[in-house]
């Protein structure tokens, strides 16, 4: 690293730029040498974008030397600083020659973040402290399919194995921390279960997200996995390729919008459910179902309907993936996405122990700013600045661009398709440094080392809060969250949080404006269309058109959740049922702005109806809203550490009715927080809870043979004499992989025995292998499992009692002089009265 450091100090010396950064291993390094390079073009930095660059590669160094101050000699020339500029972010010029400044830089203490003197707030953030605590777990043979040996975690090996042996029509919802694995929980199995044919179908909220996920499967799929539109200038030719590969099986998996799924790529989707390809349906970020505001997505919520009518045609497993589950989102997921079931969460939820807490009151507009601007010359790059309003967010650009940082852009609700993922693309390229943005910038974004978030604003609840402080350190890497908030920030939060729930009143009456507009369908089913205003009056009939139709869809939902309705589908129409081009893009027009349903409850239209069904749920969602900003409001001024407070909000309580459900426990983690802060207390992070089993019926399969030879027994014995015999040697590989094509799914093996027994651990087709070294059926998947027993070791007697309450078969290899486990002077053999071979009689009665 020293070697870099001096090497960049000849650099500024001789001016002379490299054409290639990727020496540096350090980015801090590569950033800045990209923003010089770009000196004299229209992407060429202000002084204030260099200061900070320099400064962070200053702090780096500092840190990496063990806190030891490092020196730089800098131009005097353009395009760096002045020497006021230089100060104002945190560097100290040491001695100030003709035509350079040497300078240093100095920890950020600011006066108005308490403790700051003692704990730095920088420090951490430029150590890059690793804060990320759970280790990789021994894998799967399937693992190989992607190259890969072990699992990032537990949680992840939990949640795929629960994936594979999911019943037919189940869901399961997976709640796993960022950086824990969560994506591979949907891209391993569709790879397992399309190894002949086969689809997998992952609806994710942004373009980037879709071609981010295509660049980590590309060594493993040879074709294209992303379906995106013409704005990126793709051939028409890519787009029909992937419709034909969904057709005829062989897509394997694709990522792609809510929107083109429902429209363009519809006609596909059927027609691979027809033909019983479709093996999952992908929700990935799936909290963005229920969210509300700035990000709401309407076309997420056509989804359950589509859906519904799919398995229709076809059996497959629903997944939704989330790394922040609160109960009310899960409640949402469940009305939607629940039947016909059965329904379980795989939760391993871990707090993050990367962002270090921040928090400060300002007492003016001007205030803020002055601290914001502060705090943004001395923080690490990339950084997010997050607002509530998009008019701030202009403003807060505005302000920044004065200050003298040019390589900053913004996102919110209002910003196109183009221009987000060219802003994704500038922030991964390095030509952007600081991200200004709404709620709406972040699902999608995979930039792992953003270091530094700052909310110049109050979240309406603390689950906003979280996800966007978790932008930062997804690394695993420390990060730090800074709050700068005034009065007039706490009223917007409640206005914002108030809101978010539509009254039983303008419910009933959006409700029967769409139903009075209802079109009457086969199979008592409805088209309600959503972009009608609630009524006649002049305020309702200017609504926006956009905000309108999101009313309208929230209204349906919230009659979903309450049992009056169920979301439904109807195939989209197709081109070749009309004779005009204008005709079909009407009947598109008309489809993609109804709603099909259908009635659950015959007085939906009455009040009384919407009184004791509707207004429970929709207070019961306001009050979980409310409690949420309630906590977010004890963030700012907390008197408990700030791990309570999110583990309140994600914490889902034990539910006996309608479903029984399970707690949902949280691991607690604290990067650093005022109540840390001011009583001294040591940086901790849990450890990531390891999830047992869900399915108490999961998907199995027992052949024919197998189910013959134990005759409705559920445990049988395999005896052999020796694993030196010829004949053991050449037989027991063929014998194991009899036993796998007749289902056999769990193998409980010592590693050093594994090579005896699996020589093509991914020969068969959609077939996989769960891998265990002992046998703990209360944490094993209830599936057929064989134990491979070695000699000279006991047996202990659970082994002999199989789960009564699992149809799954357990065999047990074993040696035949095996003793009895209650009893030491006898043979298993001479005592065991259920289904046992020598290994010999069995390799001839499956004819091995």
């Amino acid at each position: 690293m020293a070697d870099f450091f001096q090497e960049f100090r000849e650099i500024l010396q001789t001016g002379n730029l490299p054409a290639d950064t990727s020496q540096f291993s350090e980015t801090c390094y590569r950033r800045l040498l990209d923003a010089l390079a770009a000196v004299g073009t229209p992407d060429a930095p202000e002084k204030g974008d260099i200061a900070a660059l320099v400064r962070h590669l200053l702090r780096r160094e500092d840190e990496l030397q063990g806190g030891m101050p490092q020196t730089i000699k800098v131009p005097r020339t353009s395009p760096f600083p002045n020497r006021e500029m230089w100060q104002q972010s945190g560097i100290d010029i040491l001695i100030e020659g003709a035509d350079y400044y040497l300078i240093s830089a100095h920890p950020w203490q600011p006066d108005w973040l308490d403790f700051s003197a003692q704990y730095p707030p920088d420090k951490p953030v430029f150590d890059e402290k690793k804060c990320r605590n759970y280790e990789p777990v021994e894998g799967d043979p399937f693992l190989e399919l992607v190259n890969l040996q072990k699992y990032r975690s537990v949680g992840q090996r939990e949640a795929i194995r629960a994936v594979l042996t999911a019943p037919d029509n189940s869901t399961l919802a997976i709640n796993l921390p960022t950086g824990s694995g969560k994506s591979l929980c949907a891209q391993l199995p569709a790879l397992v279960r399309s190894k002949n044919a086969g689809v997998t179908v992952v609806v994710v909220p942004t373009t980037a997200l879709a071609i981010d996920q295509e660049r980590a499967l590309k060594p493993f799929v040879n074709h294209a996995t992303a379906y995106y539109g013409d704005e990126f200038g793709q051939e028409q030719e890519r787009r029909q390729e992937i419709s034909d590969r969904l057709r005829n099986g062989t897509q394997r998996i694709l990522f792609t919008s809510p929107e083109s799924l429902m429209t363009s790529l519809a006609p596909a989707i059927y027609e691979a459910a027809r033909s019983k390809m479709l093996k999952y349906f992908v929700i990935d970020e799936a909290h963005i179902v229920e969210q509300w505001g700035d990000e709401f997505r309407p076309e997420f919520q056509e989804l359950p309907g589509l859906r519904r009518d799919l398995l229709r045609l076809t059996s497959f497993t629903t997944l939704l993936l989330t790394a922040t589950l609160t109960e009310s989102c899960l409640d949402t997921l469940e009305t939607l996405f629940g039947k016909p079931g059965p329904f379980q969460v795989i939760s391993a939820v871990q707090l993050r122990p990367e962002p270090s807490y921040w928090f400060a009151w300002c007492e003016s507009e001007e205030i803020r700013k002055e601290r914001l601007i502060e705090a943004v010359y001395h923080l690490p790059r990339p950084l997010i600045v997050y607002a509530t309003k998009r008019e701030d967010v202009r403003r807060w650009e505005q302000d920044l661009r004065r200050a003298g940082f040019k390589r900053c852009a913004i996102m919110t609700g209002e910003s196109s398709l183009p221009e987000r993922s060219q802003l994704i693309e500038d922030l991964r390229e390095r030509r952007v440094d600081i991200v200004v943005a709404t709620s709406a910038f972040g699902l999608g974004v995979d930039q792992s080392d953003v270091r530094a978030v700052i909310h110049a604003c109050i979240p309406e609840t603390i689950d906003r809060f979280y996800q966007e402080v978790g932008r930062g350190g997804r690394d695993g890497k420390a990060a730090i969250s800074i709050a700068l908030h005034t009065t007039e920030d706490l009223e917007i939060a409640k206005y914002l949080n108030k809101n978010s729930a539509i009254t039983i009143e303008r419910g009933l009456e959006r409700w029967d404006s769409m139903f009075f507009k209802k079109t009457i369908l086969p199979d008592r089913r409805f088209r309600v269309p959503v972009n009608i205003p609630p009524s006649l009056q002049l305020a309702d009939i200017d609504m926006n058109s956009q905000k309108n139709q999101e009313w309208n869809i929230c209204t349906l939902t919230l009659m979903s959740q309450a049992g009056l309705i169920e979301f439904d589908a109807d195939e989209p129409p197709r081109r070749r049922n009309f004779e005009s081009n204008d005709a079909y893009q009407k009947a598109w027009e008309l489809h993609r702005e109804s709603r099909f349903i259908r009635i659950l409850d015959e007085s939906h239209l009455n009040e009384q109806t919407w009184g004791y069904k509707v207004e429970p749920i929709r207070q019961q969602r306001q009050n979980r809203s409310y409690r949420n900003l309630e906590l977010m409001r004890e963030a700012l001024r907390p008197k408990r550490c700030i791990s309570e407070i999110l583990a309140e909000a994600y914490t889902i309580p034990t539910r006996a009715i309608p479903e029984p459900r399970k707690q949902v426990i949280v691991s607690r983690a604290c990067g650093g927080c005022p109540i840390c802060r001011k009583n001294r207390d040591s940086l901790f992070a849990g450890i990531m809870p390891a999830p047992i089993s869900v399915w108490q019926n999961p998907k199995l399969f027992v052949g024919e043979e197998l189910e013959r030879l134990l005759a409705g027994d559920k445990l049988m014995l395999i005896l052999y004499e020796s694993m030196e015999e010829k004949n053991w040697k050449r037989k027991i590989p063929q014998v194991f992989q009899w036993l796998r094509e007749q289902g056999i799914r769990n193998l409980v093996v010592s590693r050093e025995f594994y090579s005896t027994l699996i020589k093509e651990p991914n020969l068969i087709p959609d077939a996989f292998l769960f891998l265990f070294e002992k046998y703990q059926p209360i944490l094993m998947p209830r599936i057929p499992t064989l134990i491979f027993h070695p000699p000279g070791k006991a047996i202990p007697e659970k082994y002999l009692s199989p789960n009564r309450t699992s149809d799954a078969p357990l065999i047990i290899l074993l040696p035949v002089d095996t003793p009895d486990p209650s009893r030491n002077d006898r043979k298993l053999i001479d005592i065991f009265s259920g289904k046992s071979f020598m290994f010999d009689h069995f390799c001839k009665e499956v004819n091995l």
